[in-house]
């Protein structure tokens, strides 16, 4: 497929006219026997005016083969599909249909439902099998005429209110892409409208890396939550409502443009954005030292428990986990450390814990090099480097006792 890092829907005339060309061979590939039928190109695919750094995701001239598709990865498979449907779509027959409206007055109320039935399928057979059926199933309407009377049964449901869904990462890309709903500026409004909210199509995704990264937000069964660390971030800068805004977004965007048409200088923006640095770095500190740390320290103690395997032999520290071995929390004063494995076979946590109190500790299913296992007894010496003792056999399986006739 061609270059991904872009979400332009748009291709221009010399991509429409690629695609034409390669139109047979994608249509094979999806085993779809219908001729062309839109053989021009159509506003609502191609226009090179609102192409911006790269058209549209197409597929190339090189078609995977049977066995080329079949070694991708389900979610491979699933975009790789879905680029060729959608590229197929644009030179089939629309999807036509038959559409009823029913309006039905109650009171000063006005109650519509809508009926529809498929003449002509188009594009849509492309899609049959993604569609759920529930979903896709025209709603059958009663034959009614117009000025008929009906009885109607209008109750008031008592409901509460539901608190906001939590982010996941897919929809936190669309609210930063829609920032533009956060101000009640005009000006503002259209600038992200423009600019396409905060960061870029290339960026958005790793400010959510970087704020995972750092701690402030984790994923809890495909949700972002934001941490005790994140919700200090928050009220640390809650005061300071043009770093919080999407507005400073649009603010600076407004002034690049007026540098861009002359109208501005880059002094004068630099000179702003000196101005703005230095006035957080005269009031957030104040800020800072209003929060309560209690909540976020209690955190941080509960993590390193978790992390917590034994006491330094060295210096009488937590020995705790450091990526892929076990340090002791004093360093750099105290540098023990402690390897997470033995002969490439991970250690478990009671064989650290023995070893850690000085004792000898048993490590099964070690391999060897004609891929048979073995039982090894093993401890940490003086120098705190872990040592072989000796080959522990395996404990025998109790044979279970038959009747006997």
């Amino acid at each position: 497929m061609s270059y991904p890092r872009t979400d332009t829907p748009f291709i221009t005339d010399s991509e429409f006219q690629y695609l034409k060309a390669n139109y047979d061979s994608y249509a094979l590939f999806l085993s779809i026997d219908e001729p062309m039928a839109q053989d021009q190109p159509r506003k609502r695919y191609v226009d090179g005016s609102k192409v911006q750094e790269h058209y549209a995701i197409i597929p190339t001239k090189q078609v995977a083969s049977e066995s080329a598709f079949n070694k991708l990865d389900d979610l491979q498979k699933k975009i790789y599909l879905l680029v060729m449907k959608t590229t197929i779509a644009m030179f089939l027959p629309d999807y036509t249909y038959e559409e009823t409206v029913i309006e039905t007055i109650v009171s000063t109320l006005c109650f519509k439902a809508t009926g529809k039935v498929p003449k002509v399928e188009g594009w849509k057979i492309l899609f049959k099998a993604d569609t759920n059926k529930e979903n896709e199933e025209s709603q059958t309407l009663p034959t009614v005429t117009i000025g008929e009377a009906i009885q109607a049964d209008v109750k008031s449901v008592e409901k509460e209110t539901q608190p906001p869904k939590p982010f996941t990462e897919g929809t936190l890309l669309t609210a930063m892409k829609t920032a533009n709903k956060t101000v009640d500026d005009e000006q503002a409004i259209k600038i992200l409208q423009e600019v396409e909210g905060i960061g870029t199509e290339a960026t958005r995704a790793s400010i959510i890396e970087t704020l995972k990264q750092k701690e402030y937000i984790k994923v809890e069964k495909n949700k972002l939550i934001v941490t005790e660390k994140g919700k200090l971030l928050c009220q640390a800068v809650e005061s300071q409502h043009l770093l919080t805004s999407a507005e400073m977004t649009a603010k600076w965007e407004t002034y690049l443009k007026k540098i861009g048409k002359k109208e501005g200088s880059q002094k004068a923006f630099i000179a702003n954005i000196k101005k703005f640095i230095v006035h957080l770095i005269e009031h957030v500190p104040d800020d800072v030292q209003k929060l309560n740390f209690h909540t976020y320290q209690a955190e941080v103690k509960k993590e390193a428990d978790k992390q917590t395997i034994g006491k330094c032999p060295k210096c009488g520290g937590n020995v705790v986990l450091k990526k892929s071995f076990y340090g002791c929390s004093n360093y750099p004063n105290c540098t023990f450390t402690l390897s997470d494995q033995f002969r490439k076979k991970k250690l478990t946590k009671t064989n650290l814990k023995d070893l850690l109190v000085g004792k000898e500790t048993v490590v099964s299913g070690i391999k060897k090099a004609d891929k048979t296992t073995y039982n090894a007894k093993i401890k940490l010496s003086d120098t705190g480097q872990i040592t072989f003792v000796s080959f522990v056999n395996a404990p025998k399986k109790a044979k279970k006792a038959g009747n006997k006739a």
